[in-house]
C-alpha cells in the first residue's frame, strides 16, 4: 500500500511539474502581449512556440522548448534515484508529466504540442530511443524541410526501437500513450479545419501527420487553395 501511495504522489507530482508553463513565463519576461493575444490550443500555427519565434525570435522559443525538456528530464530522474520508483510507476508519471503540459489547469492557450516535454521523459528513461527520434527529426529539418512530418515518425520510431531493445514494458507502452497523447493534443480544434472546406479524412491527416491546418505544400503560399488557417481569437 505505501508504495502505491508513493507512486501516486510522484504521478501527481508529475502532472504539476508539467503544468509549470514555461512559454507563458518567457513570453511574460520579455513582454510578448502579441505573442499571448494570438496563442491558441487548437492549432499547431498559433502554437505558443511558433508564436514566440514570429515575434520574439527562435532564441526566446528554444530557451522556452529547453525549461520544457529540462523540467521532465529533471522530475523523472528525481522520481528514479529519489522516489526509487519501479518501471511502472516510472512509466505513470512521465505520461503524467506530459498530460499536465499539454492540459493544465491555468495558461491553457501557451499550452505546447507536447514534443518538447516528450524529450525530457525520453532523455530520462529512453535515451537511446530519445536520439533515435532527434535524429529523424534533425534529418527531416535538413533533408525534408518537414520537423513535423519527422516528429511524427519519431515519437512512433520510439516504442518500436524500445520494444526491439528489450526496454521494460512499462516503458514501451509509455512510449505508446506518449504517441497518442501528442496526436490527441494536435486534433483539437480539428472540427473547425473540416468546418473550413477541407475534407475530414485530409484535415485528420493533416493533423496528426503534419501538425498543420492544411496542406503543407501550402504553408508558405498564404492564400493558396486548400491551407485552412484558424481565425485569429476574436474574429
Amino acid at each position: 500500500m505505501t508504495e502505491t501511495w508513493v507512486g501516486l504522489a510522484w504521478t501527481a507530482g508529475g502532472y504539476l511539474v508539467g503544468t509549470i508553463p514555461s512559454t507563458y513565463l518567457v513570453t511574460r519576461a520579455r513582454g510578448g502581449t502579441e505573442v499571448m493575444r494570438r496563442a491558441r490550443r487548437q492549432a499547431g500555427e498559433t502554437d505558443a512556440h511558433i508564436l514566440m519565434t514570429e515575434h520574439l525570435g527562435g532564441g526566446w522559443s528554444a530557451l522556452a522548448a529547453t525549461a520544457d525538456v529540462v523540467k521532465a528530464f529533471g522530475y523523472l530522474l528525481l522520481a528514479r534515484f529519489v522516489g526509487g520508483l519501479p518501471p511502472s510507476w516510472l512509466a505513470l508519471a512521465g505520461v503524467a508529466v506530459l498530460v499536465g503540459y499539454g492540459w493544465p489547469p491555468y495558461a491553457r492557450t501557451m499550452a505546447g504540442r507536447g514534443l518538447a516535454v516528450a524529450a525530457g521523459v525520453y532523455l530520462a528513461l529512453l535515451p537511446v530511443e530519445m536520439v533515435v527520434m532527434g535524429v529523424l527529426i534533425l534529418l527531416g529539418a535538413v533533408g525534408l524541410g518537414d520537423t513535423a512530418l519527422m516528429s511524427t515518425v519519431g515519437l512512433l520510431s520510439v516504442p518500436v526501437v524500445a520494444a526491439m531493445r528489450g526496454e521494460p514494458t512499462a516503458h514501451v507502452a509509455m512510449a505508446s500513450a506518449i504517441f497518442l497523447i501528442v496526436l490527441i493534443r494536435r486534433l483539437e480544434g480539428v472540427g473547425e479545419v473540416i468546418r473550413g472546406g477541407v475534407p475530414a479524412g485530409r484535415a485528420l491527416w493533416y493533423r496528426a501527420v503534419h501538425d498543420a491546418s492544411g496542406s503543407p505544400r501550402d504553408r508558405a503560399v498564404p492564400g493558396k487553395p486548400g491551407e485552412q488557417l484558424p481565425p485569429e481569437p476574436g474574429r
